[in-house]
């Protein structure tokens, strides 16, 4: 665990953590001697010489002021280690996780990812700030107090002695019980928090349907599969916190008996002066030592969070070459030979061979499931083809480094998402330096200037999270339009506009067929009327090129292409009549 504290803080910062430790050992060095020496001075004291205890008692004042002194060093050298580490963790996971492909980002990680830099962190924080310096003092000034009180009555220390093996024991069965436990939890944290989001998201439509009931039944679910998993947690938790108890208390009674056989075996003043200063000793050596199992506990479940950390800075970030290849010069596609799988043995991309003319406007057409949205992922990189190549300019995208790849390529995916904040900077965000004229023609040819013009203050009105003030259509023509801000010679459109009405679907099709010859562009599209004017249709089928032409020579074909086209049709002439 210290290993691994070290590491996220780096060589630079690391003595940070090191010199706390020390001050930590020092601080509770201290702390034992200082107890240990006002037994000398009670022992003077109730022998009736004063004179005597003072130097002793001297001794104590100094010990005192010295141990305060170290523990305030102490603590300001473990919170600038620990805002160190907070500091650097969330750099490194944020850099670390801008480097991973877009096939790592699954629910379940992202919700991991979540809780660990909301709720994990702050467990990480506290290591330094209070768990590690308490195991330190919990172990070192019992430690201490037992080498000193040796001195004076050496059948305590081999009560000690004897009981510091099945502490130690205990710390370790607590390290050791709850992990499983712990992995649980933490999961469990993350689906909460998932099923939390999706809860408060989704109350339109959970009250459009009169489901809000449903949505509520299952973040209770979420909730109850947290408490079961807690529930277990204690139960793992708590018997080495009952066996760490009893072993403390057997310890001390241990302790009181052989101090009351010295009291009642005591022959003058000084020595049930030592017997009662010794009561004082006693009890600071069983306190620390009763907590060591719990302090093991809560170390145990940041280090199930440090685990989390190391698995996602582990992750197999997407491969860069080591001298990129230059920029191509040309922005022509081309997929040798593809293949893609998700998982081993179940390929989405088999063996597809495609070319996309620089300038031309391809489409890409097949059922749900097909590859299409894969394909268009591969060209952009988010994954690594399993075999084959994908080429723009005939040069391979994994000869790029990203930068420059995604210099080239404007996408808008299904999933449109606008940051929160005003809707001109969700703009912008595509080219910071993108003139007001660029803005403003990008608007018009998504057809965003119609939003801007209702909007109570225009460009500058808040989109909310998630472009939430927005509807579905509206987040989608201003993803376009950022696209197209964004002025890259390649444009991925995946169902660009399948959440618009037809009339503004028509216009805003109209305005990307202008700017077509100016870009490379691949449509993804199910309203075929869309994409009639493509210069090829490639149609697929689970994972294959099938067919592939003009929208003129697939329906001579009188194939797969022209029975989507005679469906769809013949779907436009549907209405409703009276029965």
């Amino acid at each position: 665990m210290l290993d691994k504290l070290m590491g996220l803080l780096g060589p630079q910062k690391a003595h940070l953590l090191r010199s706390h430790l020390v001050l930590s050992a020092l601080w509770s060095i201290a702390q034992g001697l200082t107890i240990a020496l006002a037994v000398p001075a009670v022992t003077h004291l109730l022998a009736g010489d004063p004179v005597a205890a003072l130097p002793w008692l001297a001794a104590v004042g100094a010990g005192a002021i010295c141990s305060w002194v170290l523990h305030h060093v102490s603590t300001l050298r473990g919170f600038d280690a620990a805002i160190e580490l907070l500091s650097t963790l969330r750099h490194r996971i944020g850099d670390h996780v801008a480097t991973l492909p877009l096939g790592w980002f699954t629910p379940a990680r992202t919700g991991r990812l979540g809780h660990l830099l909301s709720a994990g962190v702050m467990d990480i924080f506290a290591l330094p700030v209070r768990q590690l310096s308490a195991l330190v003092q919990a172990t070192v000034t019992p430690l201490v107090l037992t080498i000193a009180v040796a001195v004076f009555e050496p059948r305590l220390a081999l009560v000690v002695a004897a009981a510091l093996p099945l502490v130690a024991g205990a710390y370790w069965w607590s390290g050791r019980l709850g992990r499983h436990a712990d992995a649980a939890v933490d999961a469990s944290a993350a689906h909460v928090t998932d099923r939390m989001v999706e809860f408060a998201r989704n109350q339109t439509v959970l009250r459009a349907f009169g489901r809000a009931g449903t949505g509520l039944d299952q973040f209770d679910q979420a909730l109850l599969a947290q408490q079961r998993a807690e529930r277990r947690q204690l139960w793992m938790v708590l018997p080495p916190l009952i066996v760490n108890g009893s072993i403390a208390r057997l310890l001390f009674l241990g302790l009181l008996a052989t101090v009351t056989s010295v009291a009642v075996g005591a022959q003058t003043p000084a020595q049930v002066g030592t017997a009662v200063a010794l009561l004082v000793v006693v009890n600071r050596i069983v306190e620390p030592l009763s907590e060591v199992a719990a302090h093991g506990t809560t170390i145990r479940m940041a280090t199930a969070q440090l685990d989390t950390v190391e698995a996602i800075l582990t992750s197999a970030p997407l491969q860069q070459p080591a001298t990129p290849a230059p920029t191509p010069a040309r922005t022509d596609i081309e997929l040798r030979r593809v293949r893609f799988a998700y998982q081993p043995g179940r390929p989405v991309v088999d063996d597809v061979s495609l070319s996309i003319p620089e300038g031309s406007m391809t489409a890409l057409v097949g059922a749900s499931g097909s590859g299409k949205t894969t394909i268009t992922r591969l060209i952009a990189r988010f994954w690594d083809t399993t075999d084959g190549q994908v080429l723009i300019g005939g040069v391979d995208v994994r000869d790029l480094h990203t930068e420059q790849l995604m210099s080239l390529i404007a996408p808008v995916f299904q999933d449109t998402y606008l940051f929160s904040g005003i809707l001109l900077d969700n703009l912008r965000i595509a080219r910071p330096t993108a003139s007001d004229d660029d803005i403003e023609r990008a608007a018009a040819t998504a057809r965003v200037t119609e939003i801007v013009e209702r909007l109570p203050h225009g460009w500058r009105t808040p989109v909310g999270e998630g472009g939430a003030r927005l509807s579905g259509g509206e987040r989608q023509r201003v993803a376009l339009a950022r696209a197209l801000v964004k002025d890259a010679p390649i444009m991925l459109l995946d169902e660009a506009t399948s959440a618009l009405d037809a009339v503004t679907q028509a216009a805003v099709s109209a305005g990307l067929l202008a700017v077509r010859r100016r870009r490379t562009m691949l449509v993804i599209a199910h309203q075929l009327a869309t994409i009639v004017d493509a210069d090829q249709i490639v149609v697929l089928d689970h994972g294959q090129v099938v067919e592939h032409g003009t929208h003129e020579e697939l329906l001579a074909m009188n194939r797969r292409y022209a029975a989507f086209w005679r469906a769809r049709t013949a779907a436009q002439g549907w209405r409703l009549t009276r029965g």
